[in-house]
């Protein structure tokens, strides 16, 4: 599956069932994971406690989406350049048989989260939507 992340506020984050109902770009590039257990594997990496959880199931009609809790982002946001690389790291490790990416798509993921929540609007959380492509 792919992991689409993305910024948006709740309420537009319940009614995302595909990459196409994305209410912006992502803000990092898609990573491929096996399971879901990577994304509890950024707030290991992040030294938090697991507030990543999902936010809607999948149905028939939808894949599932989850969200990373407001201390997660809040950690993402307080990285700096020299943090970057020590978590992915401690991401890929703690994940790495669950998720295909290597350090520099890792450390590339986390920058682009942190820049994005950076940036965003107050009401705004970070999701992450797990899409099955058919390729």
């Amino acid at each position: 599956m792919d992991a689409l992340f993305f910024l948006t506020r709740t309420e537009a984050a319940l009614g995302v069932a595909s990459s196409d109902d994305l209410p912006s770009e992502p803000v990092a590039d898609a990573l491929h994971l096996d399971d879901p257990s990577p994304l509890l594997g950024i707030a290991h990496a992040l030294g938090v406690a697991a507030k990543i959880h999902p936010l809607r199931d999948a149905t028939c009609r939808s894949f599932p989406v989850w969200q990373l809790g407001r201390e997660v982002t809040r950690c993402l946001a307080e990285l700096d350049d020299e943090e970057i690389d020590d978590a992915a790291e401690r991401w890929r490790k703690h994940s790495e048989t669950s998720l295909d990416a290597d350090l520099y798509q890792l450390a590339g993921c986390l920058a682009d989260l942190r820049n994005a929540v950076r940036n965003s609007d107050s009401g705004e959380r970070l999701f992450v939507l797990l899409e099955e492509r058919a390729w």
